[in-house]
């Protein structure tokens, strides 16, 4: 037979991937597939500002009260959450401190006591000024609350102030929306009540006044930001510090999301290319059929071909569905989309590593004399990639005196992992993130140019289907 030598591609191909479409162990691996994807995308898309915990913070203040038998001197404290919801029943430990001029020092109990049901708590000290004048709360409650333990301290001046601050604290987290710092601070007069009518400033900003308990947050803007805080002629001023992260940041928290997610394809891409395709050829040679395909009008390369683009398009197809159904809901989540081009290079390196550990399964399927012989090349194929080699060539080459912060060491790692298409798969997805992104695996940028990795990829797929053809038309042939 002459002519077209891929005659019959499309029928085969069709016949395939009809096939695996309605394939059980397809659709089980997809719906896996979709429940990670999913669950990833919509779990790191919401923002872990102010975390999930329930940490409670110790707000302690010095007060003086003037009443009918003279001035009292108290230990004010008031105990929240991070939101400022106050929490009942914490118990406490007031202690007197005393401090030696190069560290050390003992503490007395003075008294214990219990936050009330809106979180306060006080002990009067009497109508001297205390002789000694740092006093340390600590929670006796366990250690489940982040703060346990705060100073208070007296002093003359205390006198002239309008306000004490529990407080000058910031809190710092990174999500899919931005790097987001918190501020937050506690506001009492020097009587020991909220101070509501406080004005807090942030770079000469107002922010706003403390609730009814004196609680004050806010978010803050990477950088140092000064706080200004203003009541009845008297303020203070303190410098604060937004977050601003390092390495792989979230300030285009879609794109990070995105390149999270893409960390288990490795693992589960071509398990799913494997379970299609490890028998493609085996079985077809156990159950007869593929004599009566030799015995039509179909051309050895076309079964090959056909089989190898009905496979790659029945995981292909659920793959790219499952990641831009992924992409909608990181999207709609946190309400920030990932950069397009980003998106296209993940789903187009996904493809590419289907479409080798489809060809490979099709190469070892054709020389396999069974089926269970098949299943154990796609099991040693996966071991293989995902584990070996890898590890050998990172242990041979450092062994041999090489170091990871030798810019020549590791540039020849780099091209070696180019023989590796699971390593090679996270240096496309790596070369395709953008700035405000992170890293994924081994980073090629600067030893290996982006052409170089997109031709090695270029060339799996091409010299593995020539291979897999001239193996299939040999074997076709015996």
């Amino acid at each position: 037979m002459t002519g077209n030598p891929f005659v019959g591609t499309a029928r085969v191909g069709w016949m395939e991937f009809w096939s695996h479409l309605k394939s059980p162990r397809l659709i089980i691996l997809i719906v896996l597939f979709a429940l990670l994807v999913f669950g990833a995308s919509y779990g790191l898309s919401q923002s872990p500002t102010m975390g999930f915990t329930n940490s409670a913070y110790l707000f302690g203040h010095p007060a003086i009260r003037n009443e009918t038998d003279g001035t009292h001197y108290l230990v004010i404290v008031w105990v929240a959450d991070v939101r400022g919801t106050p929490m009942a029943g914490i118990l406490l430990s007031l202690y007197n401190a005393s401090f030696e001029p190069y560290g050390g020092g003992t503490r007395t109990l003075i008294e214990n006591l219990t936050t009330n049901s809106t979180g306060w708590a006080s002990a009067d000290l009497g109508t001297s000024f205390p002789s000694n004048t740092s006093f340390v709360l600590q929670s006796e409650s366990g250690g489940a609350y982040l703060m346990g333990m705060t100073y208070v301290s007296f002093d003359q001046t205390l006198s002239n102030r309008t306000f004490t601050l529990g407080a000058i604290s910031t809190s710092s987290t990174i999500g899919p929306t931005g790097s987001v710092t918190i501020f937050y601070t506690h506001v009492l007069t020097t009587t020991g009540y909220p101070a509501t009518g406080a004005n807090v400033y942030l770079n000469d900003t107002s922010e706003g006044h403390p609730d009814a308990n004196g609680f004050f947050s806010t978010s803050l803007a990477p950088g140092p930001q000064t706080v200004r805080i203003t009541y009845n002629g008297y303020e203070e001023s303190y410098m604060v510090m937004g977050n601003t992260n390092a390495g792989p940041t979230y300030q285009n928290g879609a794109d990070v999301v995105l390149l999270t997610v893409t960390t288990f394809f490795g693992l589960l891409l071509p398990i799913a290319a494997i379970a299609i395709s490890f028998d493609a050829v085996a079985r077809e040679r156990a159950q007869g059929s593929l004599e009566i395909l030799l015995a039509q009008r179909v051309r050895r390369e076309g079964i090959l071909l056909g089989k190898f683009l009905g496979a790659f398009a029945s995981v292909a197809l659920p793959v790219t569905v499952v990641l831009l159904a992924g992409v909608g809901i990181l999207t709609a989540v946190s309400d920030k989309a990932p950069t397009g081009t980003f998106v296209v290079a993940v789903v187009a390196s996904s493809l590419f590593l289907v479409a080798v550990y489809t060809l490979l399964m099709l190469l070892f399927s054709t020389v396999a004399k069974s089926v269970g012989t098949a299943v154990v090349f796609g099991v040693v194929l996966w071991l293989f990639f995902n584990l070996f080699f890898s590890f050998v060539t990172t242990f041979v080459l450092f062994s041999s005196g090489g170091s990871f912060f030798n810019p020549g060491t590791y540039g020849t790692l780099v091209v070696l992992q180019l023989f590796d298409p699971n390593t090679l798969f996270s240096m496309l997805v790596s070369l395709a993130i953008p700035s405000s992104g992170g890293y994924s695996g081994l980073v090629p940028i600067g030893y290996v140019s982006t052409a170089t990795v997109v031709g090695a990829a270029v060339l799996w797929v091409a010299v593995l289907l020539v291979l897999t053809l001239f193996v299939f038309h040999k074997k076709a042939e015996s």
